[in-house]
This record gives structure tokens, C-alpha cells and sequence, in this order.
């Protein structure tokens, strides 16, 4: 779907147009992708169940194929349509910290997150505390594939200008709200391993994890 024209609409954070919100489902139902804010930074989603589009996203990132995509839910029940069983350690986390910037790292090998996980036998999950990409993970009625809004080694976008100057012309709809309120990406924690390995440092700091979930091994 993507073609030379980028869509651009401005949506507020706290009470979105549903009018915008409705587009933006519309794009990623059409097999699309969409530049929106979530609270730490801007990302890229589409549809995970579209294979097409999921290479997409790979395609216009310069993404290697061997890095998965993290899914973006609309609440927490959301969780139990892309995984069975979730550890202990990641359940009481996901109660600390969700909604907000922790990515919960999961064992799967289910057919439905094949695109999203390059190979891998892991899933990335996400419940952001921001509305837009949860009202639009809702409408949708199943999770978002996303990552980034820039291109592969450039820095996580924190403002619509910043994502437009690696993306634009390349995604079908961006939408924007002004800088991202965390503006740091989330801390990722891959909890198939006992204990715990932080896979990336981001806007929760591992003395708070440990807090929480006891001993997490660095990366």
C-alpha cells in the first residue's frame, strides 16, 4: 500500500480524534504502515497477521531479518491471544510496570506471531501507556508489529520531524502528537531464562526491576 505520498495528521494524546484514530486502523487493515506516538518514542506499525506488511516494515527500516519485531496490545486480557504460558517473574512485572516502558520477552512458536519473530521462538509484548496506539491496537482487534520509526542505526525518533526525515514518503499515514512524554525507548527483558536477562537498558532502570522481579542478568 505504501506509495510516494505520506499522509500526515496531527492527533492529540490525551483525547485522540476518533476520526484519526478510525484512519489509522483503516490503513493498517489495508495492509499499510503508520508512523504514530506511543509514550517512549514514535513507532511503525502494521498488522502482524499480514505477512506483507511485516516485510514492509523490514523493507523501509533496513532492518536485518534476524531481529524480531515487538507486538504493541491494547490491554493486558490481549496477552493471552499471542501466548499460552507467561513465567511468574514476567506476570508480576507486567502488573508494575504495564502500562509503560518495559517490553516483556516471552517463549512462543505459535503459527500467529511467525512473522513478527524472525526465526526466533520468542515474543516481544508491549502495553504502552499511551492512548493512540492502544485505541488503535483495540479497533484493530489484535496487537500491532512494531519497532522504531527510523531508519536501521539512526536514533529512535522522539518527535514526528525526527521520524519523517528517515521515513517520510515510505509509510502511508504518520500521526502526530508532539514529542514523546518518556522520549527514551523501553527496557526489554527476555524472561524465557531464569533468572531474568536484560536485553536493553531503556527508560526502566534494572535497579527498579530487580525491585520487583529479584535478579535480572545484565545483557
Amino acid at each position: 500500500m505504501t506509495g510516494a505520498q505520506t499522509e500526515v495528521l496531527a492527533v492529540d494524546a490525551r483525547e485522540p480524534d476518533l476520526r484519526v484514530i478510525e484512519r489509522a486502523i483503516a490503513v493498517v487493515r489495508e495492509g499499510g504502515l503508520v508512523v504514530l506516538p506511543t509514550d517512549t518514542v514514535y513507532g511503525i506499525v502494521c498488522d502482524p497477521d499480514n505477512r506483507e506488511a511485516v516485510e514492509g516494515i523490514y523493507r523501509v527500516k533496513g532492518r536485518r531479518r534476524d531481529l524480531p519485531l515487538a507486538l504493541l496490545l491494547h490491554d493486558m486480557a490481549q496477552v493471552s491471544d499471542y501466548v499460552e504460558t507467561v513465567p511468574e517473574a514476567a506476570v508480576r512485572a507486567m502488573q508494575r510496570f504495564w502500562p509503560g516502558p518495559l517490553t516483556v520477552v516471552v517463549r512462543d512458536r505459535a503459527e500467529r506471531t511467525a512473522a513478527v519473530r524472525a526465526g526466533k521462538g520468542t515474543v516481544g509484548l508491549r502495553l504502552p501507556a499511551h492512548l493512540v496506539p492502544r485505541l488503535v491496537a483495540g479497533g484493530l482487534g489484535r496487537a500491532l508489529a512494531s519497532t522504531s520509526a527510523n531508519r536501521s542505526g539512526r536514533p529512535a525518533p522522539v518527535t514526528m520531524e525526527e521520524a519523517l526525515s528517515d521515513l517520510r514518503g515510505m509509510v502511508d499515514l504518520a500521526l502526530d502528537a508532539g514529542r514523546t512524554p518518556i522520549a527514551q525507548e523501553s527496557t526489554v527483558v527476555d524472561f524465557t531464562q531464569e533468572p531474568p536477562r536484560l536485553l536493553r537498558v531503556g527508560a526502566i532502570v534494572p535497579e527498579r526491576l530487580r525491585e520487583v522481579v529479584g535478579e535480572v542478568r545484565a545483557k
